[in-house]
């Protein structure tokens, strides 16, 4: 059990990676197999009808497998390549716990409103005005934030991109 300032391990190994311009194994793999469940729930009416029809009905199970096999190597690809982006950001209001399926929207320095439609991370207690080190990629057109430490945090300098970050790939925002 992890005191309350203290930082799950897990969540420190993706900063020391992130900081590096680069994503850890987890987020990876997370980005990559996010779209295998909702394939799997909605192939599994076509496995079950598949398998009546004997030698055909392994084709088309074959083919499906292979479709899985090509989906998750187009994302590994992508996803190899996405551009890290880090950007202090903040919470321009705490946001209610209960709404766990809206859109995460922080603020930039400037006022901008930027939103992440999806987030790797667990969901942090944000307090109104509350700056963060926020690491996340642009993918298809949306966000996903990777991670989010406040910048009060008694480990936040773990947080603070290295000087691996630009040289990897990683773009800085200066607002």
């Amino acid at each position: 059990m992890t005191g309350h300032n203290e930082l799950p391990s897990d969540l420190i190994n993706d900063f020391y990676r992130n900081r590096d311009g680069r994503l850890s194994s987890r987020q990876w793999i997370a980005l990559i197999t996010e779209p295998l469940s909702a394939l799997l729930l909605l192939s599994v009416p076509l496995i079950l009808l598949a398998g009546r029809y004997g030698a055909a009905g392994r084709l088309i199970v074959l083919a499906l497998v292979a479709a899985f096999a090509i989906t998750i190597v187009m994302r590994a690809w992508k996803f190899a390549r996405a551009q890290l982006c880090y950007r202090v950001l903040f919470a321009e209001q705490a946001p209610a716990r209960w709404r766990f399926w809206k859109q995460t929207t922080l603020v930039s320095k400037a006022g901008e409103a930027v939103r992440f439609e999806r987030r790797l991370g667990k969901r942090l207690k944000l307090e109104a005005q509350q700056s963060l080190h926020v690491y996340y990629i642009e993918s298809g057109g949306r966000r996903i934030m990777l991670t989010m430490l406040p910048r009060n945090h008694p480990s936040a300098e773990i947080a603070e991109p290295s000087s691996r970050f630009q040289r990897a790939g990683g773009k800085l925002f200066a607002d």
